[in-house]
């Protein structure tokens, strides 16, 4: 089984991504002290760096998606959300009929930050909610600021 790992400095702190046997299975704001980079990993940092920057707006790498069927339903319908547009976890709920809190639960265990956009859902009154990255809400919002919602 091969294994990849990069991590790379942003304007918002690191990010690293994991990729095993061809397909990013991670993407998390935090820094991976062993790094084993590849091709495919300085691709997917050069996207990552290119959607910061405004550059593009969605990802064409491979990702392998690990979950529950209920965390890949919600994630599913999250994936569904454009660039620059949030939904509420209420929303998300009534597509998938699972409870606003445990859409809220599954949002935070997305293994694919930016990739699976859990930044995009807030709640129903317009407040940003949580966000399970280093720095939370914050981060969240300066995700949306890049995207250009908040």
């Amino acid at each position: 089984m091969s294994t990849f790992q990069l991590s790379f400095k942003t304007e918002l702190g690191f990010i690293s991504v994991i990729e095993n046997e061809g397909y990013i299975t991670d993407i998390t704001f935090k820094k991976i002290s062993k790094q084993k980079s590849n091709t495919q990993l300085l691709k997917v940092k050069n996207q990552i760096k290119q959607f910061l920057n405004r550059k593009i707006k969605r990802f064409t790498f491979k990702t392998k998606t690990i979950g529950s069927k209920t965390q890949l339903k919600v994630w599913n319908q999250i994936k569904k959300v454009h660039y620059a547009k949030t939904v509420s976890y209420n929303t998300i709920s009534k597509k998938t009929k699972i409870h606003p809190r445990h859409v809220g639960r599954i949002c935070g265990q997305n293994r694919l930050l930016l990739f699976i956009p859990c930044h995009r859902v807030i709640r129903s009154d317009g407040l940003l909610g949580g966000f399970s990255a280093k720095n939370g809400v914050n981060l969240k919002g300066k995700i949306l600021k890049i995207e250009k919602i908040k």
